[in-house]
Protein backbone atom coordinates (compact mmCIF):
# COMPACT_ATOMS: atom_id res chain seq x y z
CA UNK A 1 0.00 0.00 0.00
CA UNK A 2 0.55 3.81 -0.43
CA UNK A 3 0.73 6.29 1.58
CA UNK A 4 -1.75 9.18 1.13
CA UNK A 5 -3.90 10.60 -1.96
CA UNK A 6 -5.57 13.90 -1.96
CA UNK A 7 -8.90 14.62 -4.10
CA UNK A 8 -10.12 17.88 -5.05
CA UNK A 9 -12.04 19.02 -7.86
CA UNK A 10 -10.91 21.83 -10.02
CA UNK A 11 -13.84 24.65 -11.55
CA UNK A 12 -12.61 25.66 -15.22
CA UNK A 13 -14.39 28.77 -16.80
CA UNK A 14 -15.70 28.46 -19.96
CA UNK A 15 -15.51 31.37 -22.75
CA UNK A 16 -19.48 31.43 -23.04
CA UNK A 17 -19.58 31.96 -18.90
CA UNK A 18 -20.60 28.51 -18.10
CA UNK A 19 -18.15 26.02 -15.85
CA UNK A 20 -16.42 22.61 -16.64
CA UNK A 21 -14.78 20.58 -13.62
CA UNK A 22 -11.39 18.47 -13.03
CA UNK A 23 -12.05 15.91 -10.14
CA UNK A 24 -8.57 14.61 -9.94
CA UNK A 25 -6.42 12.17 -7.24
CA UNK A 26 -3.12 12.78 -6.76
CA UNK A 27 -0.05 11.37 -4.87
CA UNK A 28 2.03 13.83 -2.90
CA UNK A 29 4.81 11.66 -2.36
CA UNK A 30 5.12 10.88 -6.18
CA UNK A 31 3.84 14.33 -7.43
CA UNK A 32 1.47 12.73 -10.05
CA UNK A 33 -2.14 12.51 -10.90
CA UNK A 34 -3.27 9.20 -10.10
CA UNK A 35 -6.32 9.58 -11.68
CA UNK A 36 -8.84 12.40 -12.78
CA UNK A 37 -12.17 13.17 -14.56
CA UNK A 38 -13.94 16.08 -16.29
CA UNK A 39 -17.39 16.92 -16.26
CA UNK A 40 -20.04 19.58 -16.72
CA UNK A 41 -21.81 18.63 -13.57
CA UNK A 42 -19.94 18.70 -9.84
CA UNK A 43 -21.26 15.74 -8.80
CA UNK A 44 -20.51 12.63 -6.59
CA UNK A 45 -20.06 10.32 -9.91
CA UNK A 46 -17.46 13.08 -11.47
CA UNK A 47 -15.25 12.31 -7.63
CA UNK A 48 -15.76 8.82 -7.97
CA UNK A 49 -14.96 8.14 -11.56
CA UNK A 50 -11.29 9.91 -10.61
CA UNK A 51 -10.95 7.73 -7.50
CA UNK A 52 -11.79 4.41 -9.60
CA UNK A 53 -9.46 5.55 -12.60
CA UNK A 54 -6.35 5.66 -9.71
CA UNK A 55 -8.02 2.63 -7.98
CA UNK A 56 -7.62 0.51 -11.40
CA UNK A 57 -4.13 1.54 -12.05
CA UNK A 58 -1.79 1.89 -8.77
CA UNK A 59 -1.91 0.18 -5.92
CA UNK A 60 -3.96 1.44 -2.87
CA UNK A 61 -3.43 3.77 -0.12
CA UNK A 62 -3.96 4.22 3.05
CA UNK A 63 -5.65 7.03 3.05
CA UNK A 64 -7.38 9.18 0.86
CA UNK A 65 -7.91 12.86 1.87
CA UNK A 66 -11.00 14.81 0.57
CA UNK A 67 -12.32 18.39 1.83
CA UNK A 68 -16.06 17.96 3.22
CA UNK A 69 -17.47 18.56 -0.18
CA UNK A 70 -21.22 17.16 -0.64
CA UNK A 71 -18.79 14.78 -3.31
CA UNK A 72 -16.59 13.28 -1.10
CA UNK A 73 -19.25 12.70 1.60
CA UNK A 74 -21.70 11.16 -0.84
CA UNK A 75 -22.82 7.54 -0.25
CA UNK A 76 -21.35 7.07 -3.54
CA UNK A 77 -17.89 7.99 -2.80
CA UNK A 78 -17.95 6.57 0.50
CA UNK A 79 -19.23 2.90 -0.72
CA UNK A 80 -16.29 2.77 -3.44
CA UNK A 81 -13.63 3.34 -0.50
CA UNK A 82 -15.36 1.15 1.55
CA UNK A 83 -15.13 -1.28 -1.02
CA UNK A 84 -12.00 -1.02 -1.76
CA UNK A 85 -10.87 -0.99 2.22
CA UNK A 86 -10.40 2.22 2.20
CA UNK A 87 -10.90 4.11 5.86
CA UNK A 88 -12.75 6.98 6.73
CA UNK A 89 -9.99 9.53 8.66
CA UNK A 90 -10.17 8.86 12.35
CA UNK A 91 -12.74 11.56 13.56
CA UNK A 92 -15.50 9.86 11.29
CA UNK A 93 -14.54 6.81 12.73
CA UNK A 94 -15.73 6.89 15.86
CA UNK A 95 -18.46 8.27 17.94
CA UNK A 96 -17.23 10.73 20.67
CA UNK A 97 -18.36 11.01 24.11
CA UNK A 98 -15.89 13.52 25.94
CA UNK A 99 -12.98 16.26 25.02
CA UNK A 100 -10.20 13.94 26.56
CA UNK A 101 -11.40 11.34 24.38
CA UNK A 102 -11.42 13.52 21.11
CA UNK A 103 -7.97 15.39 22.35
CA UNK A 104 -6.47 11.32 22.79
CA UNK A 105 -7.26 10.56 19.02
CA UNK A 106 -6.47 13.50 17.20
CA UNK A 107 -2.97 13.99 18.57
CA UNK A 108 -2.79 9.59 18.47
CA UNK A 109 -4.04 10.55 14.68
CA UNK A 110 -1.77 14.02 14.18
CA UNK A 111 1.00 11.76 15.76
CA UNK A 112 0.62 9.12 13.11
CA UNK A 113 -0.11 11.37 9.71
CA UNK A 114 3.12 13.54 10.65
CA UNK A 115 5.54 10.54 10.78
CA UNK A 116 4.08 8.65 7.83
CA UNK A 117 3.96 11.23 5.25
CA UNK A 118 6.81 12.76 3.81
CA UNK A 119 7.09 16.62 4.29
CA UNK A 120 7.74 19.26 1.41
CA UNK A 121 10.03 20.81 3.49
CA UNK A 122 13.86 20.32 3.79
Amino acid sequence: MSGVWQTDITYIQLTNHRWAYLATVLDPEKRKVLGYKIGNTRTAELATSALQMALDNHQKPLIVHSDMGSQYTSAEFNTKGQNYGLKREEVYLKAYETLTQVQAAIGWYINFYNRNRISNVA
